[in-house]
């Protein structure tokens, strides 16, 4: 529920109870002026020979008769003219009616002391005929009505006096009423204009600053709440931006710390790995040593390649460094791959063989990215071949471009793991069995230097067992 909506439906249950409890308590008080008004008006009657008016001319059918004037009569007790029914009988003047001398006009009806009417449209006696106030309504509002008893057995033994609601009362209080909840509405509505207006701004101007990694401030609107939540989200946006500026600088030095240190690492254990190699091919007459030399191959292999892939992922974690395409020699770059690679599938008893085209095949690419993918790859199909396995590295023309592939005759990947290859550190049972030792990296690199290259990965099982990874460069 927007916040509009929700300030209308408040407004509209606050403001129908209150109005309709105003108004309530309004009719009760002119309830209780009237009442009084009527009680003084018969009082005066009373006293002015109102029951004898009334036994010598009781209301008939059709309209009650009239009371006394409400003036004092003659000198002397002398009785009033007899008043002739005409087109107001059945009402006087009374206080606050439309007659003359500015009084309400009241009705009346008498009644029997049994209670019986004397009229035929007389209705009945309120409270059983117990003197005293009550109200009554009728289709156009509450009025009020008094019991006073005259006394005697005549027609005029007890009398109903009533000031009945005016024309169309009811009507204009309801309209009166729907005005003042309508008007209520309108302004929590309008008033709700400006409010909104400023926090729509604030939410633009938040995400634009949130978009602008709290650089840009959010602009401050006047001295209310919402410009008091703006200074508040300025301040929470500096301290954030100042975390994030001493996050990032750590970020930076901590991977120029893994590029120089893989990168002087790195250089020593590739003359290592070339001095065991040399070792290897010297010591083909002594089986013992040379068993201990290709484990040395081995291990050194294992973390020249870790720290490949260390540099490689210290890379890729920098989304925003651009990647740079230029000319590389494919031809150039699988034999350099697969020349790295050959002391450790010699040591691991795998026969690594590699095909390319002539004359050498040139596509615009990263070159640093594609030699460690491609390195990853002829490294898996190494070490999770068994002794006595094949290893072919192939590059080959397509109509839209060129295929890599690196195919082996190993033990290959189920079908339920071939989907989770590229997965950070997921091993399927089969790799954790065969070498324990792995990370689960590897893959996961290849598969996201290759997005970002913008080529295509895929793996597939061929008929004959074994792992196929392609890389298709366009």
């Amino acid at each position: 529920m927007t916040l509009r909506a929700r300030l209308f439906l408040t407004s509209l249950l606050i403001a129908v109870p209150l109005a309709a409890a105003l108004f309530l308590i309004d009719g009760d008080m002119r309830l209780a002026g009237m009442e009084e008004e009527l009680r003084r008006s018969v009082e005066a009657d009373v006293v002015n020979g109102f029951k004898d008016r009334c036994e010598a001319d009781p209301p008939q059918a059709g309209r009650p008769g009239r009371g006394g004037s409400g003036r004092p009569g003659p000198p002397g007790g002398a009785p009033e003219p007899p008043v002739r029914p005409g087109p107001d009988r059945g009402r006087r003047d009374g206080p606050g009616g439309p007659g003359p001398g500015g009084v309400r006009a009241y009705e009346y009806f008498a009644y029997t002391a049994d209670g019986r009417p004397s009229s035929s449209d007389a209705p009945p006696l309120p409270g059983g005929g117990r003197a005293g106030t009550s109200t009554f309504w009728s289709g156009t509002g509450r009025g009020v009505a008094l019991v006073v008893p005259l006394g005697g057995e005549g027609p005029c033994a007890l009398v109903l006096a009533r000031i009945p609601p005016r024309p169309g009362e009811l009507r204009d209080q309801t309209v009166a009423l729907t005005l003042v909840v309508f008007s209520v509405l309108a302004a929590a509505w309008i008033a709700a204009g400006p409010v909104i207006t400023k926090l729509r701004r604030l939410e633009q101007g938040v995400r634009q600053s949130a978009a602008s990694r709290y650089e840009e401030r959010v602009t401050v609107e006047g001295p209310e709440e919402v410009a008091a939540v703006a200074v508040a989200f300025n301040e929470a946006g500096r301290r954030v931006r100042e975390h994030l500026l001493e996050v990032q600088a750590r970020e930076e030095s901590l991977r120029g710390f893994v590029a120089n240190t893989t990168h002087d690492v790195a250089i020593p254990l590739t003359v290592l790995l070339g001095h065991l190699a040399e070792l290897d091919r010297a010591l083909e007459a002594a089986p013992a040593p040379r068993e201990h030399v290709r484990a040395a191959v081995q291990e050194a292999h294992y973390m020249a390649s870790l720290l490949r892939n260390l540099g490689a992922a210290t890379k890729l974690d920098e989304s925003s460094a651009a990647i740079v395409l230029s000319p590389v020699d494919l031809s150039e770059l699988v034999d350099r791959v697969v020349a790295r690679h050959r002391p450790i599938a010699r040591a691991s008893g795998v026969e690594l063989n590699l095909a390319v085209p002539d004359p050498p095949l040139i596509a615009p690419s990263d070159h640093t990215l594609l030699e460690q993918a491609l390195s990853n790859l002829v490294d898996n199909a190494i070490r999770y071949n068994r002794p006595g396995g094949h290893v072919a590295v192939l590059l080959e023309r397509a109509r839209d471009g060129s295929v890599l592939s690196v195919t082996d005759d190993g033990p290959g990947v189920p079908d339920q793991d071939l989907a989770l290859l590229t997965t950070r550190w997921f091993r399927g049972a089969e790799a954790r069995t065969r070498r324990p030792d792995g990370k689960g990296l590897g893959l996961a690199i290849v598969a996201e230097s290759i997005k970002r290259l913008g080529l295509t990965l895929t793996f597939h099982r061929p008929n004959d067992g074994g792992l196929r990874a392609e890389i298709r460069i366009a």
